[in-house]
């Protein structure tokens, strides 16, 4: 069993922060984040055209590019840090950061994503990953529908009651930890095929 899947099994974004906070930061947050936007609609794109170019030579040579797949985690690990303060997991403003590393360097305590580095060997069936997890898109579709739905009444219950609804939070946790779970194997560092169920708490 390689690395991959042993990391796997740990959840990849971690919130550590108090539940607490001001109550005008639902109004505020959203335009305090749109810095991180504008830097992270850059990032997206990159990591999009990084992703097919890391796709294609994985076709051609059998490995998997480290660099190019750090690239892709530090767009991932970007919008998990500004998402969450958009979100008001913390009140804490995220750094604009661009470490390319599978570790989380720990340059925003609240929020830490870290994820598996690329196994040495990779079946060549694993470029199919992309699209047998077509099914698995679809779900995280539904659940992220009803995460826009918690962070909405997670934010009117900031508003009224000065602190996010643990519960609520830790659900919205568990939806990123579900979508990162995905991302591991469509980049194909963990080909074992994920379930359609939220990871625990």
């Amino acid at each position: 069993m390689n690395q991959a899947i042993a990391v796997s099994r740990q959840p990849y974004l971690t919130v550590d922060s108090p539940c607490e906070m001001e109550r005008w930061r639902p109004l505020v947050n959203w335009v305090l984040y749109i810095p991180h936007a504008v830097v992270l609609y850059a990032l997206q794109i990159l990591a999009r055209v990084v992703f097919l170019v890391y796709w294609v030579m994985f076709l051609f040579t059998g490995k998997l590019h480290p660099g190019m797949y750090n690239v892709m985690v530090m767009y991932e690990r970007y919008n998990a840090r500004a998402s969450g303060f958009l979100f008001g997991f913390s009140e804490l403003y995220p750094p604009f950061d661009f470490a390319a590393e599978a570790a989380d360097n720990n340059a925003y305590p609240p929020i830490r994503l870290g994820l598996p580095v690329p196994p040495e060997s990779v079946p060549r069936s694993a470029a199919l990953n992309i699209i047998k997890a077509i099914p698995l898109y679809i779900v995280m579709y539904i659940y992220f529908i009803g995460a826009a739905a918690v962070a909405v009444i997670g934010w009117f219950a900031v508003l009224f009651t000065g602190a996010w609804p643990p519960n609520m939070r830790s659900f919205l946790v568990r939806v990123s930890n579900y979508w990162f779970r995905i991302w591991t194997y469509v980049t194909m560092v963990d080909n074992e095929y994920p379930p359609f169920s939220l990871p625990p708490a």
